[in-house]
C-alpha cells in the first residue's frame, strides 16, 4: 500500500517548523480557530501536509496572489465555457 506524501501526518512541531513560527503560535491560532485545519486523535494535535500546504496558498498576498488568482479564474472560465458548449450553448 503507497502512501501518499500530502496524507502525511505532521506534529505539531513540525507543521511550526514548517510554517516557520513558534509552537506556542501555532497553538494560538489553533484555539482561536484562525489556524490550519487539524486533526485530534485521542489527546494528540496532527496535521496534514494538504492542509498545510492548501493553508499557505489561501494566504499568498502581492503579485504571487494576483497570478493564482487569475490563473484559477481563467481555468474557471474555460470550465463552465467547456460545460455550456457541451450542452448546446453556443461559444
Amino acid at each position: 500500500m503507497d502512501i501518499d506524501p500530502r496524507e502525511t501526518l505532521l506534529t505539531a512541531r513540525e507543521t511550526a517548523r514548517y510554517l516557520r513560527c513558534s509552537l506556542r503560535t501555532l497553538d494560538r491560532e489553533r484555539a482561536d480557530g484562525r489556524g490550519c485545519p487539524f486533526i485530534r486523535i485521542g489527546g494528540r494535535i496532527r496535521y496534514r501536509r494538504a492542509d498545510v500546504e492548501a493553508f499557505v496558498a489561501a494566504h499568498v498576498r502581492g503579485n504571487a496572489a494576483r497570478a493564482v488568482l487569475s490563473s484559477d479564474t481563467a481555468q474557471s472560465r474555460r470550465h463552465r465555457l467547456s460545460k455550456h458548449v457541451a450542452h448546446g450553448g453556443a461559444a
